[in-house]
């Protein structure tokens, strides 16, 4: 496990109900905020109901903020919006680790990122055929 890995694992982690799953080195991301300024993150994980991103050096961001993830897949021309709640924010290092929970509930069927969530029903699967 990676120091990233472990430096966020605490009380908050322990209180998700949706499994995560991590996205490839080519996926980016980034936050619009309220005031309409956007910053680039690393998507540290993502669920059907949030997300945990990670930004290096500080982020001006509070729980219960409004904002929107983007999320891009470059190589396979993908991208989605997502609007999101802070929902915690924790400073570690030089990082900032910021916890959300996306706004319009549970992301359904049907999203670019299926691809990234549904990979260990896919792995299921496989061992079959």
């Amino acid at each position: 496990m990676s120091p990233e890995q472990t430096e966020g694992e605490g009380p908050l982690e322990e209180l998700r109900t949706a499994l995560r799953h991590v996205l490839p080195p080519g996926v980016s991301a980034s936050i619009r905020l309220s005031s309409g300024r956007t910053v680039y993150v690393t998507a540290r994980d993502i669920s059907r109901t949030g997300a945990c991103v990670i930004r290096r050096g500080s982020l001006e961001v509070v729980a219960q903020e409004e904002v929107l993830l983007d999320v891009s897949d470059y190589e396979r021309n993908q991208s989605i919006s997502l609007p999101a709640r802070v929902q915690w924010v924790k400073t570690k290092s030089y990082n900032t680790l910021v916890g959300l929970v996306f706004s319009d509930g549970p992301l359904l069927p049907g999203t670019m990122l299926d691809q990234y969530l549904d990979q260990t029903l896919k792995a299921r699967g496989s061992v079959a055929e």
